[in-house]
């Protein structure tokens, strides 16, 4: 969301407000933290994955009425099944890609290695940290092929579909100014 909202303000959105569950990325906070940030957002299960260092951070948020068991978590990924009142139940992989790009093929093998943890339907959400089509991909220099091409195998190795975007067409920036300015879809 844009805008120049605070992280506090962003989470009392009203959007959220309609939301069973949210998943959040490179949040910074450890659970005290986000305890203090974030007191009024109306979820009331929160798991907080701290990573070691200064940048990262996952969250992922859910209501009481959410029938939602997480399964493992590390600073990647969290993994969750989740039982609608039909019992239907289907799973979650909460996930962020490692963003440079000699270590990719960690994400390639923990998707792969959470897939093997599915049986039934399953949602993965977050960022990869990686594009699918050229056209996801605005700059100077040519589309990284061979990225595109291991996460398309990897995807369906996994028999995951990419589900589409709505929005502005680029996801990140580098914010540098003219031919080095570089934009992104991040899948």
């Amino acid at each position: 969301m844009g805008g120049g909202k605070s992280f506090p303000n962003m989470l009392r959105n009203e959007v959220l407000l309609t939301l069973n569950f949210c998943f959040l990325m490179e949040t910074r906070l450890d659970k005290t933290s986000f305890e203090k940030h974030c007191r009024e957002i109306n979820f009331a299960n929160k798991l907080i994955v701290k990573k070691h260092d200064s940048g990262g951070g996952l969250a992922l948020l859910w209501k009481k009425d959410v029938a939602m068991d997480v399964i493992n978590f590390i600073e990647n990924h969290i993994l969750a099944k989740v039982v609608e009142e039909d019992v239907f139940a289907w799973y979650l992989t909460c996930f962020f890609g490692w963003p440079d790009t000699s270590q990719k093929f960690k994400s390639w093998a923990l998707l792969l290695h959470l897939s093997s943890f599915e049986d039934g339907p399953w949602l993965c959400i977050g960022d990869f940290n990686a594009i699918l089509h050229s056209a996801e991909k605005l700059n100077n220099r040519p589309p990284p092929y061979k990225q595109m091409d291991e996460f398309r195998e990897v995807l369906e190795k996994c028999s995951l579909s990419d589900l589409g975007f709505l929005g502005y067409p680029f996801t990140w920036n580098n914010k540098r100014p003219g031919p080095a300015n570089t934009k992104d879809l991040l899948d």
